[in-house]
């Protein structure tokens, strides 16, 4: 037998306890949403053309620029709060939109996936109601930045 294929089955059994040391533990309980404030705040950036700029919620106002529907700061009511195992979604109605402002109502729906991936989706609805269209009349997705 040649020398090199003597040393493989030693390097493969010093090796396989630091491999299996580094693989992931498949028992360990999946990230979920058990805690989720009832109303979410922060400022999140927008991805893609027409979703370019920055939805901003505090505890009073609630702003929402983007190239096509450039919304103003406005006081807003938490219409809605709905949770799943790995989704909350929250429903804003802006109380006095800016005249440029496109949307009369604002979703946010926070996703995390079994891995830790966290995805935030914005939508922005104006004359329909939001339960008519699940998809809105602008759907984003958004980057949170704090």
């Amino acid at each position: 037998m040649k020398p090199a294929l003597r040393l493989f089955p030693l390097v493969f059994l010093l090796c396989a306890p630091a491999a299996r040391a580094k693989a992931p533990d498949k028992s360990a309980a999946p990230p979920t949403l058990a805690s989720e404030p009832a109303m979410q705040l922060g400022v999140f950036d927008g991805t893609g053309r027409a979703c370019a700029g920055q939805l901003r919620i505090t505890p009073r106002q609630l702003t929402w620029k983007t190239p096509f529907s450039p919304c103003a700061a406005s006081a807003y009511t938490l219409v809605e709060r709905r949770q799943t195992e790995r989704r909350v979604h929250w429903v804003y109605r802006l109380k006095t939109p800016s005249k440029r402002c496109l949307y009369k109502t604002v979703s946010l729906e926070k996703m995390i996936q079994e891995d830790g991936w966290v995805g935030w989706n914005a939508s922005g609805f104006w004359e329909k109601p939001y339960r008519t269209n699940t998809y809105g009349e602008l759907n984003c997705y958004l980057v949170k930045l704090d």
